[in-house]
């Protein structure tokens, strides 16, 4: 809910201070460097406190009335995007609370300044600080009131998505139940073909010990051929290298017979150079 700021209607909340922030020419008083920066800016949000003394029932009206042309409810944007939007800006309501506190208090500043120039000195500061005290109650309740609204609707969003989530679960049991019998007769149809191997295997079982036994005696006799054919083979190289050394006996018997028959002859030719008579058989 925006309110304007009616001039008109702050004298209703502090009338002694509304008189002291002003000058007759409509400046403010001589204040602080500070205080008269923050007070055009204060005035604009602490407008709601004064213009309507119950702020809570003020404000409350706000979500309740009608939207400005060309907003989206709120009930359109949540059916929009699937999630429950807030009613409220609940952030920019407890920043209007803040400031027109801080508004509050600084219009008490200025009219307990403005009560040392009167006659009643403490009677004026006693009626600011009633006045005070009664935005603040005020403040304060419109404070509480946007914290249980908040839970208020925290809460609702919080079971309405838990409402959707079982909503999901429930919609969704049908599937998980043909998913879990489909995957119930997966398997047992595995277990049946499971089955039908291991009794096709038992079935085999002889045959296969049969061609175990067959290949374990073929095997055999080819390590045994394998055995008797290195034996022959190491008995026939035995054989060759016996041959070649009774050769190589032989060579050197018959080189040793011609050298023999060599020097026999030499040594006839000797004794016929010499006179003697040879002899037929060269001795």
């Amino acid at each position: 809910m925006n309110l304007k700021p009616q001039r008109a209607a702050l004298p209703a909340c502090f009338p002694a201070a509304d008189r002291a922030a002003t000058m007759p020419d409509g400046r403010l008083p001589k204040v602080s460097m500070s205080a008269r920066t923050l007070a055009p800016i204060l005035a604009r949000t602490l407008a709601l406190a004064c213009l309507a003394v119950p702020l809570p029932a003020a404000l409350a009206q706000g979500p309740a009335s009608a939207p400005a042309a060309g907003s989206t409810p709120a009930s359109t944007s949540a059916s929009a995007s699937g999630e429950l939007q807030a009613p409220r800006d609940f952030d920019a309501e407890r920043k209007a609370v803040a400031d027109s506190r801080a508004w509050t208090n600084y219009r008490f500043a200025t009219a307990e300044r403005a009560c040392y120039d009167k006659f009643f000195v403490t009677n004026c500061i006693e009626r600011a600080k009633e006045t005070q005290r009664t935005e603040l109650a005020v403040l304060r309740e419109r404070e509480l009131e946007i914290g249980e609204a908040e839970r208020a609707f925290k809460a609702a969003k919080r079971d309405r998505e838990q409402a959707l989530r079982q909503a999901e679960y429930e919609a969704s049991q049908p599937q998980r139940a043909a998913d879990e019998q489909a995957n119930r007769a997966e398997f047992e149809r595995k277990q049946q073909e499971q089955k039908l191997r291991d009794a096709q295997r038992q079935a085999e079982a002889p045959q296969r010990a049969a061609n175990a036994a067959e290949y374990q005696q073929k095997q055999a006799d080819y390590d045994a051929r394998m055995r008797e054919a290195r034996e022959r083979g190491a008995e026939q190289a035995r054989q060759r290298a016996e041959n070649v050394k009774a050769y190589e006996a032989k060579q050197q018997q018959a080189i040793q017979r011609q050298r023999e028959v060599e020097e026999r002859r030499a040594k006839a030719r000797e004794k016929q150079s010499s006179g003697e008579s040879p002899r037929p058989f060269g001795f």
